[in-house]
């Protein structure tokens, strides 16, 4: 916990020292020490130019507006009261050394500024003339001894000088104060308030600040009054304590390192066990997804379970690899038959790979046709179009459901023959793979495509197939295959 102290001189690491101007950011502040009568007289050196001001990123300030490299005194004393206000909302404690009320003038575009203007007030209350009052005592009887600030008081009790002290009959004075310690005559001189979320406690003045034989037992009250206000407990242990012999510490100590230990190791156990479990379960996501994002991960991971492994093309598109055989891949998905889209975009992968290199390249196009209906109900998974489309151009379709039944014999111990047969069946077939002979199931639905209504207009006129077929035949005709 920091301690931002303003215009209090006090001595701790912890206690960072400014003035109203060079202070950063009150709201960045937990802990915040305010004197009245040194932030007074800081806005009064600034405005008779007594004194050069600087704000906390060094820009200058002066007694005007706002403009490039300069900031006016009314813009900065405005936003110290925003600043504080989100202190207090936030719960900070505010500890409020008092000063007589009164008006400081001269301030530019801020007229009506008081001594108290940085800090809210309790609704129906105000920091005026009839809430505080000047005036000046050196006695102090301290009416609420368990207050955490009491021992603060005391380092300075001997030498004290109130300069103002509280109307207990002001409005709204009975409702908000709680009274730590009054006059010998029975002003309130030391009080607390609750602010918004926060506290402000106003305390007597020490009769001079910031003395050599004071700074140091002030400073050390301060830390242990806010760490009581603020309900923590900051403070280090000396470096002699974890050296003072206790019984039974050491094997506590013991204990709960091999604790920690254990708990560490259940911890890396429990992300393995994640991880295997969601690279598992990401196979069966291809029965059901569709999109390159969406489907191409468990469409990889399935044909890595049969002994592929895959990398990106330059342009990021996925291939599959076996051994020194490359398959460009390309997956869709459909509620209803896959059509010729993945075809096209296939198609136009090979042709720039031709182009490019002068070399032939074979594709795969997995099609999870009827992606939102049972596997075994599945009935049309692909159109007749892409079927034909497949054979002319020269690559492999399998259906999702098919490579799903292939990685899931895998991994219930499908012999690497078996494995390696499929991948050659992908790496060489022209048209639609079936695997129903190599994992020794039953025969797949003779209506397993979807004839295209391209394709049937074309066989009813008494014409071959659809003239996109025809054209993705042309297109690839120095397409050599494999087999």
């Amino acid at each position: 916990m920091r301690i931002l102290s303003l215009g209090h001189r006090l001595m701790h690491p912890n206690i960072d020292n400014h003035n109203i101007f060079n202070a950063p950011a009150i709201l960045d502040y937990e802990a915040i020490v305010i004197d009245v009568a040194a932030t007074a007289q800081a806005i009064h050196n600034a405005v008779s130019s007594q004194e050069a001001f600087q704000t906390h990123a060094d820009v200058p300030v002066a007694n005007g507006e706002s403009i490039d490299g300069v900031t006016g005194i009314a813009d900065t004393l405005r936003r110290r009261h925003d600043e504080l206000t989100r202190a207090l909302e936030r719960g900070a404690a505010v500890i409020v050394f008092t000063d007589r009320p009164g008006q400081i003038s001269g301030v530019a575009g801020y007229q009506g500024l008081d001594r108290y203007f940085f800090l809210p007030a309790p609704t129906g209350m105000a920091w005026d003339s009839i809430t505080l009052r000047g005036g000046e005592g050196s006695t102090l009887a301290v009416t609420d001894p368990a207050h955490p600030t009491v021992d603060l008081m005391e380092t300075y009790r001997r030498s004290l000088l109130y300069r103002a002290y509280f109307n207990d009959r002001a409005p709204g004075f009975a409702g908000n104060a709680r009274v730590i310690g009054r006059s010998e005559g029975g002003a309130p001189i030391a009080v607390e308030f609750s602010v918004l979320n926060g506290r402000v406690i106003f305390l007597p003045t020490p009769q001079e600040s910031g003395v050599r034989w004071l700074i140091q037992s002030e400073s050390d009250a301060i830390i242990v009054a806010f760490n009581e206000l603020l309900q923590r407990s900051d403070e280090a242990a000396p470096s002699w304590v974890v050296r003072t012999p206790l019984p039974g510490l050491e094997d506590l100590e013991r204990e709960q390192g091999l604790r920690i230990a254990a708990a560490s190791h259940a911890e890396d156990e429990l992300a393995e066990a994640r991880s295997n479990l969601r690279d598992h379960a990401v196979l069966r996501d291809v029965l059901w997804r569709t999109g390159d994002h969406g489907l191409s991960p468990s469409v990889i991971a399935c044909a890595q379970q049969l002994g592929f492994t895959s990398k990106e093309s330059p342009e990021g598109d996925p291939i599959l690899l076996d051994g020194d055989d490359e398959l460009h891949l390309v997956v869709a998905g459909s509620e209803e038959a896959v059509d010729m889209a993945p075809h096209y975009r296939l198609r136009t992968r090979l042709d720039t790979i031709i182009e490019r290199s002068s070399k032939p390249a074979r594709g795969l196009i997995v099609a999870n046709g009827q992606r939102l209906t049972r596997p075994e109900e599945r009935k049309r998974e692909t159109t007749e179009s892409l079927r034909v489309a497949a054979e002319s151009v020269g690559y492999a379709v399998i259906t999702a459901r098919d490579l799903f039944a292939a990685a899931s014999a895998t991994l219930d111990g499908l012999d690497e023959l078996t494995q390696a047969a499929i991948r050659t069946r992908l790496r060489t077939t022209d048209g639609v793979v079936t695997l129903n002979d190599l994992l020794g199931t039953e025969d797949a639905p003779e209506a397993a495509t979807e004839e295209a209504p391209a394709a049937k207009l074309d066989s009813e006129n008494g014409h071959g197939p659809a003239d996109e077929t025809e054209d993705a035949e042309v297109a690839t005709e120095p397409v050599a295959s494999d087999s």
